[in-house]
């Protein structure tokens, strides 16, 4: 039983605990270039996210699976969303690595979203 306990905690300090950190690197790099990138006037994100003030959409950022709600307004860097219930949410256009209309079938129901 100890043996097996050795081995996993080998494997959690070898394999597991490095992965986590060079995530978490890799999405603070992307988030620096893109800042540098929207400070020199080449990354135009908010103009692009402006086509979907006020439609239904799935934001799905690094950190998180997915957020859903109405894009309601845009201001600098940052996202405002809110979902059925009212409750807002600021998003940081830095972090967000997919963004999507809600899909909905030939009657205007939304369909299940599959990630």
């Amino acid at each position: 039983m100890q043996n097996c306990f050795l081995w996993f905690m080998i494997f959690m300090i070898l394999f597991v605990i490095p992965a986590q950190r060079a995530t978490r690197h890799l999405q603070a790099r992307i988030a620096r270039k893109n800042r540098i990138k929207r400070k020199k006037g080449v990354f135009t994100m908010n103009e692009l996210i402006k086509n979907y003030i006020g439609k239904e959409v799935i934001i799905y950022t690094h950190s998180s699976s997915g957020v859903t709600g109405t894009v309601t307004r845009i201001e600098d860097n940052w996202i405002e969303v809110e979902d059925k219930y009212g409750n807002k949410e600021a998003v940081n256009s830095d972090y967000i690595s997919r963004i999507k209309e809600y899909p909905r079938n030939k009657k205007g129901k939304k369909k299940m979203v599959v990630a």
